[in-house]
């Protein structure tokens, strides 16, 4: 037999334990104390399960301490069962992790200051300790797993509630029943948007969706639906901005900027017809192949009215048709406009020399009319390329008019 086992084996501890089961109500009412002192979490609980629960799983856990020293062997897994219980209802009470778990040292903290505090310590103080880890060792990793899944659990529960209301309010369906068997309140307004997650290769965008789900799951007043790479989201409206620091915050939590349209739903009858409003405005954003943002209809009001199907959008779209067949003319084209018009930006991301650049621009001349440098033309040319490429997305212009 080893030292370790006959020190567990000496009569001191465990006698000690025994005597001091009478004194469970006392430890555990001073180890109440100090918890509620030292966690604030603990405060915040209502007096049922301050005054009532805590003291009685603090208890169970003494006496259960207690008594397995004073046996001297571990404690079985059907007694376990209660304070791991206890731990993962505090789950669904907001407890943190943190403080459900600090119940045990803060315990054994107080049963080892009585223990040695005592007319008559201890006898073994080595054993007591020994005993004492080893309880702890048994208990609070089997905690933390029930509470984590409790909470997986909870977040998993949170997230089909918000999923489903948001399927409701998307559908035109009224809601507020729902939203009462749920336990949640519903905003009156809400900026309806649309999502793009960015794309990442292979297993990251597993990552970045889990990420997304992680950060919306700190916003229960968020109603998320997920479908693909993408989602509409419905954001409360109250503060001035809400749903530019949500997506900030997504931003960060994916590590890559998202790209996403909103439209504003003053009531819930609204909410379908801005998330189309959304759709549109954030797939014409990536048909422009403007850079990762967030962006409303104001944002692309004239590019928005450009690529409404209709003959003026088809006129537009003829400004161009003799550069088809000459795709690096079109490209020059795309490219001077999206360098602001400056010649040595546009020749840098064409990786052509600058006389090359402004041969190409004298042929868009030549063959459209429309002389790029020019200020009115340019602004011609650029309503024409927008309207040029809705037009290729969607089929060919109509007959003139």
């Amino acid at each position: 037999m080893d030292e370790e086992a006959q020190r567990e084996r000496e009569p001191g501890a465990p006698g000690f334990a025994a005597s001091l089961l009478p004194r469970v109500p006392e430890i555990a009412a001073a180890t109440v104390a100090r918890l509620t002192t030292a966690i604030p979490a603990y405060r915040l609980l209502p007096d049922s399960i301050l005054g009532g629960d805590l003291v009685a799983n603090t208890e169970a856990v003494l006496r259960l301490f207690l008594t397995t020293v004073a046996e001297g062997r571990p404690p079985a897994e059907h007694e376990l069962a209660a304070p791991i219980a206890w731990g993962a209802e505090r789950a669904r009470d907001g407890v943190p992790l943190e403080a459900v778990l600090r119940v045990y040292p803060i315990g054994a903290r107080q049963a080892w200051e009585l223990a040695m505090a005592g007319p008559e310590p201890a006898a073994d103080p080595y054993a007591l300790v020994t005993g004492l880890l080893a309880f702890l060792g048994e208990v609070m990793p089997k905690v933390a797993e029930a509470y984590l899944r409790e909470q997986a659990d909870l977040d998993w529960e949170q997230r089909e509630h918000g999923r489903n209301l948001a399927g409701v309010l998307l559908a035109g369906r009224p809601a507020r029943r729902a939203a009462e068997r749920y336990g949640r309140t519903l905003a009156e307004r809400y900026d309806v948007v649309v999502l793009r997650l960015p794309e990442a290769p292979g297993s990251a965008t597993t990552r970045i969706l889990r990420a997304v789900r992680s950060e919306l799951d700190r916003n229960p007043e968020v109603l998320a639906t997920f479908k693909g790479d993408g989602g509409v989201l419905l954001v409360p409206l109250g503060q001035d901005g809400a749903t530019r620091r949500l997506l900030g915050r997504l931003d960060a939590a994916a590590e890559l900027r998202c790209t996403a349209a909103a439209a504003t739903a003053e009531d819930h009858a609204e909410i379908p017809v801005a998330q189309a409003e959304a759709s549109e405005v954030l797939a014409l954003a990536e048909d422009l192949g403007r850079p990762s943002g967030l962006y409303r209809l104001a944002d692309l009001a004239v590019e928005y009215q450009l690529v409404r199907p209709g003959p003026a959008r088809d006129a537009l779209a003829r400004t161009l048709e003799p550069l088809d067949g000459q795709p690096h003319l079109l490209a020059t084209l795309r490219e001077f406009i999206a360098a602001g018009y400056r010649r040595t930006e546009a020749a840098d991301a064409l990786t052509v020399h600058r006389n090359t650049l402004t041969y190409r621009l004298g042929r868009i001349r030549l063959l459209t009319g429309r002389d790029a440098t020019d200020p009115a033309d340019a602004r011609h040319l650029a309503a024409a390329l927008t309207a040029h490429d809705a037009a290729r997305r969607s089929g060919p212009p109509t007959g003139r008019r």
